[in-house]
Parts: structure tokens; C-alpha cells; sequence
């Protein structure tokens, strides 16, 4: 992959009477202002430090200041040594779709058909599997430093909670009865599981297994449809909405905040082409043609958008948001545009583009790394 500059001319202008060389004049402005912000640009581009290539697509990037783990789609897990160089890595079975770093750095955890764990060295330590089949759906550290996981069962619409210690010891755990199709799951790291029904009900379930509350999101008079719904790490704020109207009319998607108890804290419009909800950390971003960040209260963060681009991925990372943008063509390949954006001013401090015939993902890391995984590789950026 290779980062394309287009390069620009400008015709030589003859003026033949007043009105042309005031045209002359305002191209001329209109050119100086382009200088500036081309020069501001410089001061904040990102630079490719480092590329590598995969057996297959990257589907998982973590990583601390000083390394990187990667996890392809046929399993390979390997090292970024200093982001700078690749280890041998090692071979996972059992079609791994995730990867995440425990926040000491010390542990990663693989999901798929089954849950491992692995050290820092990449040496397995304790895989789990349920004895009917079933994947992985969702899992994460826990605040307490264990694991938590939910298990999708393959012969129904059940899953099974699951908690374990470091060490792979089975703490406890519970079943989710079949709910039917198009039910959901988020699980924050407090081990608290949001359990979303298509109809709108939403159920909050702690750790143990009790249920904390059950809620509707609203629906008048059913005219919307594609319920999303996305909860923040700690479990107590929850996101919900529906991501299209059941006409297809463009039609103002409400977005509903409630707390772990299913009260009301807000709500928020977002426009009919930003069906799009995910959980940043302690935030949630709504996108598609924009992209509006707003924190756990409901309070607008960051706002951002580029014509004729969407909003494809984010990521976030110590204090930073990393926005990707695609554009909106028929060809074959499409610009893409990263922003990284300070959650603090909501400005946007480092820009990269490239041209790309696959949509790449984005993951935004400690250090000012951000990486980009595209086709069979991935290119590590930095100021």
C-alpha cells in the first residue's frame, strides 16, 4: 500500500480587461489560503514508521508504548517487537475473532470457538470451550482482573455468562434463555451483561445473575426499525435506538441514555444516515455520514464529517479518538481519511490519507501509534 499525493497545476492566466484580473485576485487569495492550510497539515500528518505484511486480514491490534500483538483471520497471533520489527508468533485453532490486552499488559485474550489466554510471551496459559457447540460472543478483562465471557450457543438462540480468574478457575456463572432471533448482547468490563430483545426490551443483568432492571425503548407507533444498542465500560450507562425507519422514509433516529436501572438520562437525534452506535471506553459514538461523539452523560464531545466521506471505524486511546472516513464512489478504489481528535477540545491534531481498493479498520494505540489494517498487511502510523 502506497500513500498517494495528488499533485496540482494551475494554468498560467492572461487578463484581457479589469474583470480579469479581478478573477486573477481572488484565485490568487483563494490559492495562499490553500498554502496555509497545506503547511498546517504538514505540522500535523502522521508518517508510515513501519509496514507488515500478514498471512491474512488483521482482525485484532493491541498493544502497549513499547510493543504490539496482532491476530489474523487464520489464527496467527504474532509480536510488533518496538513496533518495529515482527516475531515468528504462533497458531491458533478454533477460528479466533478477537483479540484484547489486559490493562497491566500482561495478558492477552483470544476469542473465537473457544477462549485462551495467553502471556505477554504468546505461551498459552488455560483455553476454555463449552461441551455443546458454541462461540465465543463476546469477552473482556474484568475491573477485578478476572475474565468475563458470554457463550453463544450454535443449536439455539442461548448463551451461557461465564466468569473466570486469572489463573482459568471457573468463578461462576449463568444462562440466558432463548430470546429469539435478533436478540443482543454487551458486556461491559464490570461483568454487567445487557441483554436486548428485537422488540425493544431491554434487560440489565449483574454478575451474579440477577436482573437489575428491565426497560422498553420506545417505538411509537412501531415506525422504526434495527435496534442498536451499546454500553460503556463501567455497565452503568446504556445507549439504544433504532437505525432505520420501517418505510426506509429518511427519518430522525432517536437515541436514548438510560442508567443501569433503565431510567432516562437523555436524549439524542441523530440524523437518518448516522444509523451507526458503538461504545468508545466511557463514551459512545454515533455515525455514518458524521460522526458525534458524546461522553456517558450525554454531552457532546467531538463532532466531525468530511464531504463526501463516511464514517467507517474508530478506535480511541489515552485521551484521543481516531476517526476513518471513506469515500462515497464507485470506483474501485475510495480515499480514506484518518483524524485523530482530541476528546478534550474536540479538535482534530493528526491527519492521514490514503487511497485503498478494501475498507480498512483503525486502532487507535498508546504512544500516538495509530494502525491501520488493510487487505493482508498493516501500516503503523506516527507523528
Amino acid at each position: 500500500m502506497k500513500k498517494t499525493v495528488r499533485s496540482h497545476s494551475l494554468r498560467r492566466l492572461f487578463p484581457r480587461n479589469w474583470r480579469w484580473l479581478a478573477v486573477v485576485v481572488a484565485v490568487t487569495a483563494a490559492l495562499g489560503a490553500t498554502a496555509v492550510w497545506a503547511l498546517r497539515g504538514r505540522q500535523t500528518a502522521l508518517r508510515v514508521v513501519s509496514q507488515f505484511k500478514t498471512s491474512d486480514y488483521p482482525v485484532g491490534i493491541v498493544g502497549t508504548q513499547d510493543q504490539g500483538y496482532v491476530l489474523t483471520a487464520a489464527g496467527q497471533v504474532f509480536t510488533l517487537r518496538g513496533w518495529a520489527s515482527q516475531s515468528e508468533g504462533v497458531e491458533l485453532a478454533d477460528s479466533p475473532t478477537s483479540l484484547t490486552l489486559s490493562t497491566s499488559g500482561k495478558y492477552l485474550l483470544v476469542a473465537g470457538q473457544r477462549l485462551t489466554l495467553l502471556d505477554g510471551a504468546l505461551v498459552q496459559k488455560w483455553s476454555r470451550k463449552t461441551t455443546a457447540p458454541s462461540v465465543v460472543e463476546q469477552a473482556v478483562f474484568t475491573v477485578t482482573g478476572g475474565v468475563a465471557a458470554v457463550y453463544s450457543f450454535l443449536e439455539n438462540q442461548s448463551r451461557q455468562f461465564v466468569t473466570y480468574d486469572i489463573a482459568g478457575k471457573y468463578i461462576g456463572g449463568y444462562t440466558v434463555p432463548d430470546f429469539g432471533r435478533g436478540s443482543q448482547v454487551s458486556l461491559a468490563r464490570s461483568g454487567v451483561l445487557v441483554v436486548t430483545l428485537a422488540g425493544g426490551t431491554v434487560y440489565t443483568i449483574s454478575p451474579q445473575g440477577k436482573v437489575i432492571a428491565k426497560f422498553t425503548i420506545p417505538n411509537p407507533d412501531q415506525k422504526l426499525a434495527g435496534l442498536v444498542t451499546a454500553v460503556e465500560e463501567s455497565g452503568t450507562r446504556i445507549v439504544a435506538g433504532y437505525s432505520r425507519s420501517a418505510s426506509g422514509a429518511s427519518v430522525p433516529l432517536p437515541r436514548y441514555l438510560f442508567d443501569q436501572e433503565g431510567k432516562q438520562i437523555a436524549q439524542i437525534t441523530a440524523a437518518s444516515d448516522n444509523p451507526n452506535l458503538r461504545a468508545l471506553g466511557n463514551d459512545f459514538l454515533i455515525f455514518g455520514r458524521t460522526a458525534e461523539l458524546i461522553d456517558r452523560d450525554g454531552k457532546d464531545l467531538l463532532s466531525a464529517s468530511k464531504l463526501n466521506f463516511t464514517a467507517i471505524d474508530a478506535s480511541m486511546s489515552v485521551g484521543e479518538c481516531a476517526l476513518l472516513f471513506q469515500e462515497q464512489t464507485t470506483s474501485q478504489t475510495a480515499v480514506c481519511f484518518l483524524g485523530i481528535y482530541d476528546m478534550k477540545t474536540g479538535t482534530l491534531v493528526r491527519q492521514w490519507s490514503t487511497a485503498e481498493s478494501e475498507s480498512p479498520r483503525v486502532f487507535q494505540l498508546p504512544g500516538m501509534r495509530s494502525v491501520l489494517a488493510v487487505g493482508s498487511g498493516l501500516l503503523v502510523l506516527a507523528p
